[in-house]
């Protein structure tokens, strides 16, 4: 299950130009993007990416109602909406278009404290 910590954890560590993709079990994905201004933005989408949607996410960031009703949302709402959810799959797409996946957010977390890449 995730907390609303957890998140905010994985925030914190997360390399300003990556992206954060959490789909939850209920079919809806949440997307924390930093931006090259070093800006967090937080946005909310029905339904799941494929392996390339999630590239195009990470590459340039559709303005809102682009992507399958791809929302603005402020970081409480972010929170409000995970907190308690369990994920479904986690993406991490990182600097230079490399993404991993991950099936938890402690495997998130472990990854994120050992990783030389942040």
């Amino acid at each position: 299950m995730i907390s609303a910590n957890d998140v905010l954890q994985a925030i914190s560590e997360i390399h300003q130009y990556s992206m954060l993709l959490i789909e939850l079990r209920n079919a809806t994905t949440v997307v924390i993007r930093h931006s090259s201004d070093g800006m967090t933005s937080y946005f909310k989408l029905e339904g799941s990416l494929n392996s390339g949607e999630r590239h195009a996410l990470g590459k340039r960031m559709p303005k809102n109602g682009q992507l399958r009703n791809l929302r603005h949302i402020s970081i409480e709402e972010l929170i409000g909406e995970v907190d308690g959810q369990i994920a479904k799959h986690i993406w991490l797409e990182a600097v230079g278009g490399r993404e991993h996946g991950f099936l938890s957010i402690a495997e998130l977390k472990s990854f994120l404290r050992t990783s030389p890449q942040r």
